[in-house]
């Protein structure tokens, strides 16, 4: 696991992360080197205009990425495991346990009378 100067674990970090899309004719390269962290205890809010890539990077990390798209480089660290390093079917198991992602409207995503955690 990856400590910083407070001695706080990341949960989630990011290092390097290159996201790439095959379409006809070509590739897009989507996300070109996304370093960011996460520890225990914060809450990061990723803001900025359309098209800049706050959704990209989420659909990397849950690994829900459009068909052609790939993770080309970096580093996906959860509680310290790569998961640029494991098979969809684990990435996959994961979803929900470990990782989650609440999408643009949470009003579809969230019931107001259910709790999130205990």
């Amino acid at each position: 696991m990856t400590e910083q100067d407070s001695g706080a674990v990341d949960l989630l970090r990011l290092e390097g992360l290159r996201t790439e899309i095959a379409v006809r004719g070509g590739t897009v390269h989507a996300l070109g080197g996304i370093d960011l962290s996460v520890r225990a205890g914060e809450t990061l809010g990723i803001v900025g205009e359309s098209g800049c890539g706050k959704t990209m990077t989420a659909l990397s990390i849950m690994g829900l990425l459009p068909q052609g798209g790939r993770v080309a480089g970096g580093k996906i660290l959860l509680e310290g495991e790569d998961l640029t390093k494991e098979s969809p079917q684990e990435v996959r198991r994961l979803r929900g346990t470990r990782s989650g992602m609440i999408f643009q409207d949470p009003l579809t995503s969230l019931n107001p009378t259910m709790t999130i955690a205990k």
